[in-house]
Parts: structure tokens; sequence; C-alpha cells
């Protein structure tokens, strides 16, 4: 054998061995820069072998909240970004975990990823001990035996994740002897994007039980039939989601009350965007199926139909009301206050369609539904605030609506048996073939129906 070729044999064998080295830095950077960020804002971070070998690097991590202002900031600073539910579980009393493995072969970008709650914080073992020492006891177990947990497959260079949602069929027995059961089985999803903040991501579920005895003695079922959903985010209030379930089941009883839920062919499709400082959301609801029953009576329809824009909404107002949401809840006068900060701006809503095929009410034949179109315009006033403080009636001089509401003869007459009162329509109704139709108009104040003002 040559000098030569000894030295090119010493090269290429050299360059073979040096590969997992490389491919270990490129895959480690992007791990070492996550985990940086985390730890510059809050999170201590806990780094650990997980039994690497020369081809395999295989890592554990362990999340724990130290400072929550910090962390706090930091989430706000994505405060026009999709976060994943997965980085604010930190926030929620436990310890999160995560196992990372990676080929150091340089032709590799995957890494494995499974991510899950491994324990308590001291705070949250201390309350839950005093509040319910039985359930304390399962739940560490759980823990324990990794029940939580997702599975990933994510291509670090081309920014795609895949996996699975761990099955869960478990039953939870209360201190007081009252049970719970979680059945979440079959849960796969998959995206594109930084784990962070991903740009879309699709879930497809199986199904989802829960079953709770509650300690008062009352009892809740939720039942969901294969789930799906699709969503694509490039900000918090630009995305497009779409969600679909076959089946929904809800039922609730206690002392006083008893309701039961169905439904069946379920779907949503949303769509915002942000132009100009300007949002504008569409959305399409359907159900081919729902039925209610409580303890007064019951309603069932057939072919449910919702369509509505509304567009121009400020996304500064908007972006006020949903801080003071977060922070204050839906009934406090803050949020109150920036609702109508959000309404001051101006808006216009249409309800493209909001429409029945069939239904029956308690014991009455399956009638005929309805079917209307609505269009509100809601006016900008910089001094709303003010004039509602005088009057809160303000607000509807701001308001114009042109509608045309169209009820089925069946339906209409049997709303005229149940309610006398709604015979006073008749002076208005206007019959078309089997519908009544009724034209609503509002401008300034002053309401019309077919032409009539009010």
């Amino acid at each position: 054998m040559s000098k030569r070729l000894l030295i090119i044999s010493a090269v290429l064998i050299a360059i073979i061995a040096a590969l997992p080295l490389v491919g270990n830095m490129s895959v480690k950077k992007v791990t070492d820069e996550r985990i940086g960020m985390l730890e510059e804002n809050g999170i201590k971070v806990e780094r650990s072998d997980n039994g690497s070998n020369y081809l395999t690097t295989k890592e554990h991590f362990e999340f724990t909240l130290e400072d929550a202002t910090a962390f706090h900031e930091y989430l706000s600073t994505l405060s026009k970004e999709q976060v994943p539910a997965y980085l604010s579980t930190m926030l929620d009393d436990v310890v999160m975990a995560a196992d990372v493995e990676y080929s150091n072969l340089l032709v590799s970008s995957d890494v494995t990823l499974e991510l899950y709650p491994v324990a308590f914080t001291e705070a949250a073992s201390a309350r839950m001990k005093a509040e319910d020492a039985k359930l304390y006891e399962q739940m560490t177990k759980m823990l324990d035996e990794r029940v939580f947990m997702y599975h990933m497959e994510y291509d670090v260079a081309g920014e795609k994740f895949k996996g699975y949602i761990k099955d869960i069929n478990r039953e939870i027995v209360f201190e007081d002897g009252k049970k719970a059961k979680i059945v979440f089985e079959s849960a796969t999803f998959k995206g594109v994007g930084t784990l962070v903040k991903p740009k879309s991501v699709d879930l497809d579920v199986k199904h989802a039980d829960l079953d709770f005895a509650l300690t008062d003695g009352s009892k809740m079922i939720l039942s969901m039939r294969e789930l799906q959903s699709s969503n694509s985010f490039s900000s918090k209030n630009s995305f497009d989601l779409d969600y679909k379930a076959k089946t929904l089941h809800f039922f609730y009883k206690d002392e006083v009350a008893e309701l039961t839920i169905d439904a069946a062919g379920l779907a949503t499709v949303s769509d915002s965007k942000v132009h100009d400082g300007k949002l504008d959301t569409k959305v399409h609801a359907s159900m081919e199926e729902f039925k209610l029953v409580d303890l007064n009576g019951s309603i069932a329809l057939e072919g449910f139909d919702f369509m509505m824009d509304a567009n121009n909404i400020d996304e500064v107002a908007y972006e006020s009301f949903q801080k003071a949401s977060e922070q204050a809840g839906s009934a406090s006068q803050y949020t109150m206050l920036a609702a109508v900060g959000v309404v001051a701006k101006g808006m216009e809503i249409e309800i493209q369609k909001l429409s029945v095929k069939q239904l029956t009410v308690n014991d009455s034949k399956l009638m005929s539904g309805f079917e209307h179109k609505i269009d509100i315009t809601i006016k900008a006033d910089d001094n709303l605030v003010q004039k509602l403080q005088i009057s809160p009636l303000a607000l509807v001089h701001n308001i114009d609506i042109d509608a045309r509401l169209k009820f089925s003869e069946q339906f209409y007459t049997f709303l005229k048996q149940q309610n006398p009162q709604f015979s006073m329509a008749d002076g208005f109704a206007k019959h078309e073939a089997d519908a009544v139709l009724f034209d609503v108009l509002m401008e300034g104040g002053v309401l019309s129906v077919n032409g009539q003002r009010l």
C-alpha cells in the first residue's frame, strides 16, 4: 500500500470517527440555546447524562420555576405569539422533566423528546397532602409511572415535529371514597415550527372521557369521540383553527339539577387576521345533531349552522380586553370597562347565517326551523364610556342593524302557542310560502320591522 493511500485512508477514518462529534455539536448548540433561554427567564434547569454512548447522546433535564415574575415577563414578550400549553405547565405546581436523545452523526438532525411532569413542588405537595392525602399519594404514583407524557420526534433542521400523548386509563379514589375516571386514548399530533413557538399543530384523539363523582354528591361526565384539530398561527391574533368531533356527551347531576347534552357531527372553523391594526375574524360552526335534556324539558336540533364575520376590531383595544380577562376575570368591572373600550373603537359584525333545519321541543312533533341573517355596524365613539355613565341606552344610537329573520310557519305557530305575547308580532309579520319573515332595520336608534316603525 502506497504512503499516499495510507494518508488518504487515515484521513477518511478520522473523518468517519469525527462525524458523531460534529453532529453532536450541531444539535447540542440548538439544545443549549433553548436551555439558556429558560435559565435566563426564571427556570432552574438540572441536566444529567442519561446513558449516552459514542453514536447517541441521551440527556435528562428537569425544569423548576424559581422566579415566577421573570418567567411571566418572558411570556409577556411572547404576547403576540402562540405559546403552547406545555410551556405554561411549569407554572402549575409541578416539576417538568424531559428525556432528550439524538444521534451524534452529522447526517441526522432528529431529536427524540419525552416531556412529562416528574414531581410536585414543595408548596403544591404540602397543599395537596392537607386537602386529600389519598389523592396526593395516587397522583404521586402516577407521576412516578410517567402517566402524563408527550412523546415527540423533532427535526431540528426542518423545524418539524410529530408524536403522541401516552394513553391514560386510570381510576382515582378520593379520601371520602368518591371516584373519578380518566380515559385518554390514541392521541397523536404533528406540527411545524419550534416547540416554543410552533407555526402549526394538528391533533387527533380517538376518545377522551372524564367521569367524576364530586364531594358534594354531584356527578359529572364528559365524553368525546374522534376529536380532530388543525391549527396554524403567525401571531396571537392571526390564526386558522379547525375543530371537529364525531360525538360529545355531557352529564351533570346534583341535588337540585340534572342536565344531559348530546351532540354529533360538530365542526368549527375560525380564521383571524390582523391588517393595519384591525382584527378580522371569520367563524363557521355546525352540528348535525344536538339534544339537551334537563328537569324542565328538552330540545333537539338537526342541521345547526352558524357563519359570522367580525371586521375592523381595534387590535390594541382587543388586546387590552384579553389582558383584563386574564388578570381580573371575565365578570370584573375592569374587564367590562375594557370591553366597552373595544366597542368604542367601532366594528362590523355580519352573521351570514344562523339556522336550524329541524327541531323538536319537549314533546312537540318535529318542525322545520329557522334561518336568519343579521348585519350589525357599531360606530366608533371616543366618548362612549362617558355617555354610558349617563345613560346605559346611549350605545343604541351607535348601532345600526339590518336583519332578515325567517321562521318556518310550524315553528312560528309553536312559539305563539308557548308564549301568547309572541302573537303581538303578527301585526308586523310577512308570510311567504311556508315561512314567516321579519325584515328588521335600526338606524340612529329608530327601529322598524317590515317597514313599520316601532
